[in-house]
């Protein structure tokens, strides 16, 4: 069973392992553990991360209450990216590997403005990508991020309605899933299935 480490932070300048670069904390999740960060004081906030790590980072948003996944996606080696968190919703960090993987973080101010907030509107799914095959899988999600799925492993993902995902063979891009109302929150998506019927059809 994992044993997640739960770290309250109730400052905004509080720092969580050493100091990374200007304005922002470095924080090492152990090997196959989870690390969950909550700011209980704060009721809404965005954060700035980058993947320090030579793996990939799971990373999600739930809710404080049920433990419930709100959205979540993988982090490539090196990449970088931006989520708010909402009040009643916590962050949390994933290390499925035996090293140790690191992670640089930054608070911004508050949550997104109001062209944020109304693009949220869009009808979003919240699910999970998964490869139940014995080969990488190296998908592009435009716009989100390209990530390369590992052999029997998991990604949660919170795509909006239309969002299209792809196969990278060879560098051609080949449609596998368009996102619609039939994924329901919590489905669990098999890709290699996806990926045989989309190879099949062309």
């Amino acid at each position: 069973m994992w044993k997640p480490f739960l770290i309250f932070v109730l400052l905004y300048n509080l720092a969580i392992g050493q100091q990374g670069s200007k304005d922002s904390s470095q924080l090492l999740i152990p090997p196959k553990q989870l690390v969950q960060i909550d700011y209980p004081l704060i009721k809404g906030y965005t954060v700035k991360l980058w993947n320090k790590s030579k793996f990939e980072l799971m990373v999600s948003v739930r809710d404080r209450k049920t433990d419930s996944l709100v959205k979540g996606f993988g982090m490539s080696k090196g990449t970088s990216n931006q989520l708010t968190v909402t009040e009643g919703n916590y962050l949390q960090f994933e290390n499925r590997f035996l090293a140790i993987l690191k992670v640089e973080f930054r608070l911004l101010k508050g949550v997104p403005g109001n062209k944020k907030t109304l693009k949220a509107l869009t009808p979003q799914r919240a699910f999970y990508l998964e490869n139940n095959s014995a080969q990488s899988l190296p998908l592009i999600i435009p716009g989100v991020m390209k990530p390369n799925l590992n052999p029997f492993s998991r990604s949660g993902v919170n795509l909006p309605n239309g969002q299209n995902i792809y196969l990278n063979l060879n560098g051609k891009r080949i449609l596998i899933l368009t996102v619609t109302d039939s994924i329901k929150q919590g489905d669990r998506i098999d890709l290699a299935r996806l990926i045989n019927k989309a190879l099949n059809t062309n």
